[in-house]
Order: structure tokens, then C-alpha cells, then sequence
């Protein structure tokens, strides 16, 4: 039985990709404090506590069963990166949108958003789980290399200044969650 003991990052993914559903229990007690806490601190109440967790306890038993997966960070760095980006979601429908100052707007480059040592699987993560507008502006500018003309055309936008402007927001929203949910220390060795 897993209630009793602890147990290593590595050793919950292993429990995990064994069907093990205890080790999601462990998880939760083991992480219900923290999470309490930032969703207490960010206008939530008890029971988005318990929703958000589950939901994130959910998405980390998918991810971790797909193939591809590899744990790059401290599994409470990792449940922490979804726990905020659904609380972050669920507060976004219950606030109206902000509309960006487009005057103060700067040029963003690829290089904003990549260096030498960033893990770029917390990157691709986290564009994951911005809406698809934003998935597929981002892709096509930073990965494909399109112009703003013809992210326009593919996207359906009226003109490239939609594009400038939607690419913005989109941009600040991957940045603000990669500043507001890690730490350097999580991408130096």
C-alpha cells in the first residue's frame, strides 16, 4: 500500500505508468497545502481547491501514460504548472478580457522566448495549453517561420495588424505563465 510511504518524483511516474491510482492519493495529500494555498491567495475558494486539483491530478495520470513523456522538473514544479494554468483559465471566464494597449507593444523575437538552457519541453507544455488561437499563431510564427500576411490568410484575421496585435497577447500569456510558475533555478543546472 502507497499511503504510508514516501516517495521519489520518479517513483510516483513509475507507480503512475503502472496503473497504480494510489499514487494519485499520495499526490494529493502530499500536495493539497500548496495548492490550497495558491488558489486561497488567488480569489478561489475551498472547493476550487478540490476541483483544480483533481483536474490537474487527472491531466498529470494522462500525460505521464503518453509514451513520449519525461519528467524534466520536480513533479510539485510540474502539478504546480497545471494547477496554474487551469485556475488561471478558470479565473479568465469568470473576468472579462482586457484589451492590450497596442501602443506598448514592443518587437518580440524567437530569441524571447529560447535560450541555451530553458527546458523547451515546460515550453512546448505550456503552449499546449493555450487556447488554439494562440497554439497555432505562435507555431506559425516562431516554429514556421510565416509572415504576418499569411498567418493573416490561414487564420482568418482581416489584416496583419490583427495578427501583430493577437501574436502580442498570445506571447505575454506564454511569458507570464512561464515567469509566474517557475523559478531559474528550475531551468539551470
Amino acid at each position: 500500500m502507497l499511503l504510508n510511504k514516501r516517495f521519489s518524483d520518479s517513483q510516483l511516474v513509475d507507480e503512475i505508468k503502472s496503473g497504480n491510482e494510489e499514487a494519485l492519493v499520495v499526490m494529493y495529500k502530499s500536495y493539497y497545502a500548496m495548492v490550497k494555498s495558491f488558489i486561497l491567495k488567488n480569489n478561489g475558494s475551498e472547493d476550487e481547491v478540490e476541483d483544480v486539483l483533481q483536474d490537474s491530478l487527472i491531466a498529470i495520470w494522462r500525460n505521464v501514460n503518453k509514451k513520449e513523456f519525461s519528467l524534466t522538473v520536480k513533479m510539485s514544479t510540474y502539478l504546480m504548472a497545471i494547477v496554474k494554468n487551469l485556475w488561471f483559465k478558470q479565473l479568465k471566464k469568470k473576468t472579462r478580457f482586457t484589451v492590450v494597449d497596442e501602443s506598448l507593444q514592443e518587437k518580440i523575437t524567437a530569441d524571447d522566448i529560447s535560450t541555451d538552457h530553458l527546458d523547451q519541453s515546460v515550453i512546448h507544455q505550456l503552449v499546449a495549453e493555450l487556447d488554439e488561437t494562440c497554439k497555432k499563431l505562435l507555431s506559425y510564427f516562431y516554429f514556421d517561420g510565416l509572415e504576418n500576411k499569411i498567418i493573416a490568410e490561414k487564420m482568418g484575421f482581416a489584416n496583419t495588424d490583427t495578427v501583430k496585435s493577437k501574436k502580442y497577447q498570445c506571447f505575454k500569456r506564454l511569458q507570464a505563465a512561464v515567469t509566474s510558475q517557475y523559478n531559474k533555478e528550475d531551468f539551470f543546472n
